[in-house]
């Protein structure tokens, strides 16, 4: 399944024509959904480290961060249709990477600005934002 967010007039996806992505289309496909989960199971098990746990979140957010753009380049082609990645959606997915980890909290937690409520807002507003972008017809 492509994580490509479809542009252009209707699409034929399993024999069914389908829509190009609206709004929530986008939303959805904007969110770097498989990253978060690795920076979630990573840093769950940093829990185990005791004092150093704080480093290693730092270290997790910066490898997942590094990830983001990586995999998606990969994950946003089409092979079928020939189409490279969709790069909007590469950077706008990259952007809202640290947007979530800032709200679950991470190693961002242990900085003595960090206001959960604020983190929480900021990825509400910041992703709903991301989402007004929609990628260039054909792309």
């Amino acid at each position: 399944m492509s994580r490509r967010i479809e542009t252009g007039s209707k699409v034929k996806k399993l024999g069914v024509n389908e829509e190009p992505a609206d709004y929530l289309g986008r939303l959805i496909g904007y969110i770097p959904a498989e990253i978060v989960g690795v920076y979630l199971t990573a840093a769950g098990l940093a829990e185990a480290l005791g004092n150093d746990r704080q480093k290693w979140l730092w270290v997790i957010f910066g490898v997942t961060f590094i990830l983001t753009p990586i995999y998606l380049l990969f994950a946003t082609r089409d092979k079928k249709k020939n189409k490279g990645p969709l790069y909007p959606q590469v950077i706008l997915a990259t952007l809202a990477f640290p947007l979530w980890v800032f709200a679950i909290g991470g190693p961002f937690r242990a900085l003595t600005w960090y206001k959960a409520p604020v983190a929480s807002i900021l990825l509400v507003l910041g992703t709903a934002i991301i989402s007004i972008k929609k990628p260039e017809k054909g792309s």
